[in-house]
């Protein structure tokens, strides 16, 4: 459950004047930045205010809320043995394929050795 916020006699008196657009945001004055006549609290205060008292907090002259951009968020980097994880299995699965092939070269292999090895002569 929300509680009743309590604002200033200050905060509330504003609500009821029209201020200008220089009164929220900074300005360049003669080679000078000038704060503007609310800080951001205060500002933050009027917006509730007027939120609760249902005004608008543009018609006393607060510049409207910028539109949150979009949050382009990276996927987690994670552990390398995670991220070749798929490559890996590929690699294991192409192995598993041709290993009928392979075995069957090793034993043309294995047998060649042995002719090689056996004797001419008979005895």
């Amino acid at each position: 459950m929300a509680t009743a916020r309590k604002f200033s006699e200050q905060i509330l008196k504003q609500l009821n004047t029209k201020h200008s657009e220089s009164a929220f945001m900074p300005t360049f004055v003669n080679g000078h930045w000038r704060p503007g006549k609310f800080s951001a609290r205060r500002q933050a205060e009027l917006r509730k205010a007027c939120l609760l008292n249902n005004i608008d907090p543009v018609a006393i002259g607060m510049p409207a809320p910028k539109p949150k951009g979009v949050l382009h968020r990276k996927p987690p980097k994670g552990h390398k043995q995670q991220r070749q994880y798929a490559e890996k299995q590929a690699a294991i699965q192409k192995n598993l394929d041709d290993m009928p092939n392979k075995i069957r070269k090793w034993k043309e292999d294995l047998a060649k050795e042995k002719s090689k090895s056996t004797p001419t002569l008979p005895f």
